[in-house]
């Protein structure tokens, strides 16, 4: 019986642990403030359901590079994701990623290097035929 349940949570922690890699390259996941450890702000359509995220990862891990701003599209509901980072002040923007034009789920990353222990501003807008709308608020990123 004891080993049973070794062998069940062992199960359970692998499955939990496949999830997490797996909120990052597709899969729907609840409005959180991190994806997989990340930074993160969730984006709502018209019908105030979850249409995706903006994600932000300043080192390596679960499979991205560091200094990555990621968009996730969640849903087929013919809006893109598109996420911005930019200086605090918004005067220069350093990254901008896109989801239009791939079918959902999808995870847009780009990455390139920044210098260390830069503060940022992050967000996320749904796009239609080059419409921005329903744009999140900003949250403090560190690269």
């Amino acid at each position: 019986m004891r080993i049973a349940h070794k062998a069940g949570v062992a199960l359970t922690s692998l499955v939990m642990a496949g999830g997490l890699v797996t909120a990052t390259s597709g899969s729907a996941s609840a409005a959180t403030d991190e994806v997989c450890g990340y930074p993160s702000v969730d984006v709502f359509n018209d019908a105030g359901k979850y249409a995706g995220s903006a994600m932000w990862s300043a080192n390596p891990g679960c499979g991205v590079l560091g200094d990555s701003l990621g968009a996730y599209d969640a849903t087929a509901d013919g809006y893109g994701i598109v996420a911005h980072l930019s200086a605090p002040d918004g005067s220069i923007s350093e990254r901008v990623v896109s989801t239009s034009g791939h079918d959902s789920p999808y995870t847009a990353w780009k990455s390139g290097n920044l210098p260390e222990n830069h503060q940022y501003v992050m967000w996320a807008c749904l796009t239609k035929g080059g419409v921005t709308s329903h744009c999140t608020t900003t949250k403090i990123v560190y690269s």
